[in-house]
């Protein structure tokens, strides 16, 4: 493939020349929103979705939902290169999770014609013959040119712990959401339960299901393999919890464009941390996301697994109710002593 800066005026006729330097610009818009980029990250069912969603609620920001799940990092390319890769992915997926917002930059007829693009790609899905066809038509930003300098960009990872970013790209806000660990394994196992962690084959996603390392971090701290094995559930999964928050914030720890965030926290002052979370992300305040968070937080009827419309100040200790205490044990008795314990006086 061509690089693009080695073309010169003479090489091309004039339509390709045009095309080429308007890809070219296209590129410069998502490598300078990749520069500024705010990345949501933590383990799955630890908020991070509700999170994300406070993001976007904000009318300049351009919203990315779990892009790393369909496009794996690629380390062939440098990490301004791959936050624009992901950008980039404009599948209903990455770029039309609901609940949807008014942006500053997006007209409201163009608005009004993408909700209804996605209404009839989301439509499409469901139906066996359409469904890989629609879930690979892009959904567009309708950005336009003079509107790219009032863009920010948000996207929420599962597969990255973001420290690369934060340590490489100065401009980057990565910003960890911590749940405590009874918290998320109830969740996991309530999911489990309900098999709505299940992709058909029995298996689940990847994401959603403990991980493979987590049999290989628990043998780094003296449990072997057949230990490992008759482990409790609860504990297999608390083991996953920790060995994917405990690395992700060693990494983080120390730098001043990374914050960590307790899921308690934002549930029990969701607007106060919400608004502390934007000034570090260099976003100011807007209407829109107070409404959004009264409308998430003080939701009257039954909420699904993957709602972000909850009653969240009874859902963030729900499982001191709903967990079985043996299942409670069973985590504590992964998680304490590690300095992670420290985030909950119930776990100190």
């Amino acid at each position: 493939m061509h690089r693009l800066a080695e073309f010169r005026p003479g090489d091309l006729p004039h339509r390709m020349l045009a095309q080429v330097l308007a890809a070219r610009g296209a590129q410069d818009h998502w490598l300078q929103l990749a520069s500024t980029a705010i990345l949501v990250l933590g383990a799955p069912r630890s908020g991070t979705t509700w999170l994300a969603k406070i993001f976007d609620s904000h009318p300049e920001v351009l919203y990315r939902h779990e892009p790393d799940e369909l496009s794996p990092p690629n380390t062939t390319l440098d990490l301004a290169a791959q936050i624009a890769v992901w950008l980039r992915q404009r599948g209903l997926r990455a770029a039309g999770k609901r609940p949807h917002f008014a942006k500053s930059w997006r007209p409201p007829p163009q608005a009004a014609a993408r909700s209804v693009l996605g209404t009839m790609l989301s439509a499409a899905e469901r139906l066996p013959l359409l469904h890989h066809i629609a879930a690979q038509l892009p959904l567009p930003d309708l950005v336009a040119s003079s509107n790219w300098g009032r863009v920010r960009a948000a996207i929420k990872l599962v597969n990255w712990d973001g420290a690369a970013a934060a340590r490489a790209i100065p401009g980057t806000r990565s910003i960890f959401i911590l749940r405590h660990p009874c918290g998320q394994v109830a969740s996991v196992l309530a999911g489990q339960a309900a098999s709505l962690l299940d992709d058909g084959t029995g298996q689940g996603r990847l994401s959603d299901r403990y991980p493979a390392f987590a049999e290989a971090y628990a043998a780094c701290h003296g449990v072997d393999a057949a230990t490992f094995a008759v482990l409790p559930e609860a504990a297999r999964l608390a083991w996953a919890w920790r060995a994917f928050n405990e690395p992700a914030l060693i990494n983080l720890q120390d730098r001043p464009n990374a914050r960590v965030v307790l899921h308690e926290d934002i549930c029990r002052d969701p607007e106060p941390v919400a608004r502390d979370l934007f000034a570090f992300a260099g976003l100011p305040w807007h209407p829109q996301t107070g409404t959004f968070l009264q409308d998430s937080t003080n939701h009257d009827r039954d909420a699904g697994y993957f709602d972000v419309f909850r009653a969240s100040a009874s859902v963030a200790e729900k499982w001191r109710q709903t967990m079985d205490r043996r299942d409670q044990e069973a985590v504590r008795s992964v998680i304490a002593g590690t300095d992670l314990a420290g985030h909950w006086s119930d776990l100190r």
